[in-house]
């Protein structure tokens, strides 16, 4: 028990889709019948769900009307929110260390903390892994934060505006995105599509004059995917004049665009990292918990880090085995997603003296967006003989949505992300189908 309360004290750092879902199910659950306190520690005040960074970063999805806030959404379902970002850990007095937090103008708004537990879950995500690339942390941008998102949002918008009518008109527009998983296809399509409506919307820079270029060092696209998905992405991208440069290594990223290890350069204005990801290098330091050579935390099939019975790790800072396969499990929402909702449920069968079964991942396929109207994928049979059915097109777009919708009724409620979708399509009558400032 902690020293500050007479109920357990559940500590979970990192409000990601899987740590602010698993935040939300005890909260409502033990966190109301006030069997546990629930704390949820981040640092930042607001949530936005990670799969549509590509969605912020084109100016489709406006972050000020879909992001959660923390502090209210604690307080109405059931966990209390710390802000701050975590710095150390004391596993021996069972103490999360947050770092001090300054305001925009440096004044000290909060000094440095410690927040106890009797059970911590680190779901603090992951960050882009540029594998010691010259130049990348120079001269890439990035995809891991919304802040990150409006930064790349607001360059397309500064250079879209320069080359349209200023100083720079006349000129091609560039744009490179290395890597070719699921972000780097996704943020393709949707800058393609981002460009067209920019058109229509008085900008002078024609489509023909945009050049977006997908780097992959594999030899197709979407490698986790079936060929014949990654074959079928590959053409939608190339009908929208993207460019898919297969086999291609990157050697450097300059100032001006992408040096490829066989000689080769692409041309680019702005080049984004999406090629891997690996966990905060800061975990490494904590307190002699185990992580892989990514920076994962090492885990068992209970999410427990190795040699701890307090401490859990999920998400994509989490190495958590593939069952007895040996495999580690890939860093995706659909992962965090079903941890998340398993370690709720195995907290609370540990607080009522219960046992359950080990965690064990149910691949459920998946989706990846190629614009607004058509999306490809696939679905894992629930039941019968295990296999994947291949989906693409609208019918694959739509299904893709509803993942985002699933996302809101899990942190919101049904009733409540019902009312957030009708909200969603209102906007979209009187609003610009894209952020323009």
């Amino acid at each position: 028990m902690s020293n500050t309360s007479k109920r357990p004290r559940i500590v979970v750092v990192g409000g990601g889709a899987g740590g602010l879902e698993l935040a939300t199910r005890l909260g409502r659950t033990v966190g109301a019948r006030r069997e546990a306190k629930i704390v949820l520690v981040d640092g930042s005040p607001t949530h936005i769900w990670k799969p549509l960074l590509h969605e912020v970063a084109t100016g489709a999805l406006n972050t000020g009307e879909d992001e959660v806030n923390y502090f209210a959404h604690g307080y109405r379902n059931g966990y209390e929110f710390e802000f701050g970002y975590m710095e150390g850990l004391d596993r021996a007095r069972q103490v999360v260390r947050v770092a001090p937090i300054h305001g925009s103008d440096g004044t000290l708004l909060s000094p440095a903390r410690e927040i106890p537990y009797d059970w911590l879950v680190l779901a603090v995500g992951s960050q882009a892994n540029d594998f010691g690339t010259a130049g990348v942390a120079e001269h890439a941008m990035f995809l891991n934060t919304p802040t990150d998102a409006e930064k790349l949002r607001r360059r397309i918008l500064e250079l879209a505006f320069a080359i349209s009518t200023g100083a720079d008109s006349g000129r091609r527009l560039g744009m490179a995105i290395v890597g070719g998983g699921a972000t780097g296809v996704e943020l393709a399509a949707e800058l393609n599509h981002t460009m067209r409506e920019l058109h229509q919307y008085g900008s002078r820079l024609s489509t023909d004059r945009v050049e977006i270029s997908v780097i992959e060092g594999a030899d197709r696209i979407l490698v986790a995917a079936p060929p014949s998905l990654s074959q079928y992405a590959e053409e939608q991208l190339e009908r929208r004049q993207i460019r898919v440069l297969t086999n291609s290594r990157v050697a450097a990223v300059t100032a001006d665009g992408v040096e490829l290890a066989d000689g080769r350069r692409v041309p680019a204005d702005v080049t984004v990292w999406a090629a891997g990801v690996k966990a905060p290098a800061w975990l490494a330091e904590l307190d002699g918990l185990a992580v892989n050579r990514v920076n994962q935390l090492k885990v068992g099939r209970d999410l427990l880090c190795e040699g701890e019975t307090r401490v859990f790790a999920i998400g994509d800072c989490a190495a958590a085995p593939d069952g007895d396969s040996g495999r580690t499990l890939s860093a995706t929402a659909q992962v965090a997603h079903q941890e998340a909702k398993w370690l709720a449920g195995s907290i609370t069968a540990k607080l009522r003296g219960k046992e359950v079964a080990p965690f064990v991942f149910k691949p459920q396929g998946m989706m990846v967006s190629l614009g607004k109207h058509t999306a490809v994928g696939s679905l894992a049979s629930v039941v019968g003989p295990k296999r994947d059915y291949h989906v693409e097109g609208l019918g694959a777009k739509m299904i893709y949505a509803s993942l985002y919708r699933m996302h809101q009724a899990v942190v919101h409620g049904w009733a409540l992300a019902a009312l957030l979708y009708c909200g969603d399509k209102l906007r979209r009558v009187a609003r610009p189908a894209l952020k323009l400032h």
